[in-house]
């Protein structure tokens, strides 16, 4: 059975996100995920959490953060909900080639190499991303 823990509102600034990396980082060490998969459900919510601030609130220091964590015992997933500006269609689904030098646009690059599934909707001002990593015991 699935450990569901309730959505947790963050600010959306930038100094916060590493008070929810590490809320999640602390809820995955108490579900024995492995290590490896730990840093990268860490690494891709730390990317998704700086998009939202940087990109979806775009300046705005009234925004917030939800988020919720689901752990099974073969995945983990992050729910980021958020009312900023809605992600361009199809963004997620794009396999885009970065510049390592590029100042901007590898977040989803990372996002996508560290999770195994990404889903994302905008409904009624509400953005919703879900992120889920198998994990292989």
């Amino acid at each position: 059975m699935a450990d569901i823990v309730p959505i947790h509102l963050y600010p959306a600034r930038l100094e916060e996100v590493s008070r929810l990396s590490a809320h999640v980082r602390a809820l995955c060490e108490a579900a024995a995920v492995p290590p490896e998969a730990m840093m990268d459900i860490e690494l891709a919510l730390a990317e998704a959490a700086n998009n939202i601030i940087i990109h979806g609130y775009h300046g705005r220091t009234d925004g917030m953060i939800a988020v919720g964590v689901r752990i099974a015992a073969d995945s983990v997933s992050l729910e980021l909900q958020d009312e900023g500006k809605a992600v361009p269609e199809g963004l997620f689904s794009k396999c885009r080639a970065i510049s390592a030098d590029a100042e901007s646009g590898r977040g989803i690059g990372i996002i996508q190499s560290c999770i195994d599934r990404i889903d994302y909707r905008s409904e009624g001002g509400r953005n919703r991303l879900l992120l889920t990593k198998r994990l292989n015991h």
